[in-house]
């Protein structure tokens, strides 16, 4: 690991926002962002930390991608009304959010609670409603934590995936019906090996997903060839889930080098992840061995990273960000004091770790 430290670039752009605007206290906790020009959304879970149940668990705040912060009349309300705790068509607590490509659709997983099942919802951020809505019915929603849209258009619209939805288990949406299936992750290698999705992302430059969980070292890839040209959903409208389950190969790439967070990748064959241990982020270069050489370290800092929930990319100000927090939604619980004196250090919730050249998609 010291070989890989003395890389280390440190590049930060500190953004932060003050959320007051919707009754929230500094202790807040975000679990995901997703960009739409100068806006961005935020997920705020109700389960996480001192996230209060009574509070918005999906906010709109503005967004420049640069230091030049915004004025506080450019919060925007809309999507709060859409957030009443128990009415099981309302956002109940909001996870994991993600852009549709090319169109102006926020696709939200929604975990549930004791009252409503977990379900996906889209927020359209032009007429500021909701389009559509599918309960997960029948799925655990203990561990459900992540949503990705493949970038790739088929005949039945995007391809969304949910991940951790059971035990190696992927859901596999269409957008323009949202049927779904289940995807059910071998290893050919070791069958027996469980694969937790707790962290998806799909490669920038070929045809892969990546996978990885929060408390396992391994990674694994996903032809996303095989998922792509399988048979799509059933078009028999009073049926949202197919039954059967089908089976897809994943391919064991190599281990972490050590318990991470986040996972997204670059359009130079990257792919980052943010080692908890070490409040770093590191990036590794698709194709080599998962080995500390072949790992830059991007930024390093207890002070700006204490914990990252989610690595993300702007596809408006190009550049790799990093979602910061004070501490872990498992740590916080049971840790009052220190969140509060590590949200006083905070200066930053929003840290770019990477740029790319506008023009070229270079790593600069």
């Amino acid at each position: 690991m010291e070989k890989i430290f003395s890389l280390c670039i440190l590049f930060a752009i500190a953004y932060s926002w003050d959320l007051n605007y919707f009754g929230i206290d500094e202790n807040y906790y975000i679990s995901s962002i997703a960009i739409y020009r100068a806006r961005a959304f935020l997920a705020l879970p109700r389960s996480c930390c001192h996230n209060n149940i009574s509070n918005p668990t999906v906010v709109e705040v503005p967004w420049t991608g640069s230091f030049r912060q915004p004025a506080s009349s450019h919060f925007r309300f809309n999507i709060l009304e859409y957030q009443k705790r128990k009415e099981c068509d309302k956002i109940q607590d909001a996870i994991s959010l993600d852009m549709e490509p090319r169109k102006p659709k926020l696709w939200i997983l929604d975990k549930g609670n004791e009252f409503c099942n977990p379900k996906i919802l889209s927020y359209n951020v032009i007429f500021n409603t909701i389009s559509e809505i599918s309960e997960l019915q029948n799925v655990p929603r203990e561990n459900l934590n992540v949503i990705t849209i493949d970038p790739q258009q088929s005949e039945f619209g995007s391809r969304i995936y949910i991940g951790n939805a059971g035990d190696s288990t992927l859901l596999v949406f269409s957008s323009n019906n949202l049927k779904w299936r289940k995807l059910t992750l071998r290893d050919m290698s070791n069958p027996a090996i469980s694969i937790n999705a707790d962290y998806l992302a799909i490669s920038k430059t070929d045809s892969f997903m990546y996978i990885t969980g929060r408390k396992s070292l391994e990674l694994f890839s996903i032809n996303l060839h095989d998922v792509r040209s399988s048979e799509e959903p059933s078009s028999n409208e009073s049926e949202k889930e197919i039954n059967v389950s089908s089976t897809v190969n994943v391919t064991l790439i190599g281990q972490k080098l050590g318990m991470s967070t986040g996972l997204e990748t670059d359009f130079k064959s990257g792919l980052s992840y943010y080692m908890v241990r070490d409040y770093v982020v590191v990036r590794w270069m698709i194709g080599l061995p998962m080995e500390a050489e072949y790992h830059t370290v991007l930024t390093q800092s207890y002070e700006e990273l204490p914990y990252v929930s989610e690595l993300f990319t702007d596809p408006y100000h190009y550049g790799l960000w990093a979602l910061v927090n004070p501490l872990s939604s498992e740590d916080c619980q049971e840790a009052n004091n220190t969140i509060a004196e590590n949200i006083h250090k905070l200066k930053s919730r929003v840290v770019k770790v990477l740029k790319y050249n506008k023009l070229s998609g270079d790593v600069l």
